[in-house]
């Protein structure tokens, strides 16, 4: 049982670590209408996607040995997410 609710606030926390961040980068992703770029439509597709179901993956290795990997890879998705919409607003802009 304790494993279990170990699992379920580790999904939590990585829920967080990464939703949070993703949830400020749609935000800017509308703001500077890239929704509207069609090239850029496939990119925000994968990224959802990653940042749906990355937590659970997450939680799932992340403990023991790998907690630091685990927080590494969350960490990178969320700094991915965040620079994501400058940069491709960079690159539909030109």
């Amino acid at each position: 049982m304790g494993g279990v609710i170990a699992y379920v606030i580790r999904t939590v926390g990585y829920a967080l670590l990464i939703g949070i961040p993703v949830r400020i980068a749609e935000y800017f992703w509308e703001r500077g209408a890239l929704d509207q770029v069609d090239a850029l439509n496939s990119l925000h597709s994968v990224a959802s996607l990653t940042a749906t179901i990355a937590p659970f993956i997450l939680a799932f290795f992340g403990y023991g040995a790998l907690r630091n990997a685990a927080v590494f890879i969350a960490l990178y998705i969320a700094g991915a997410a965040l620079t994501a919409p400058f940069a491709l607003a960079r690159l539909a802009a030109t």
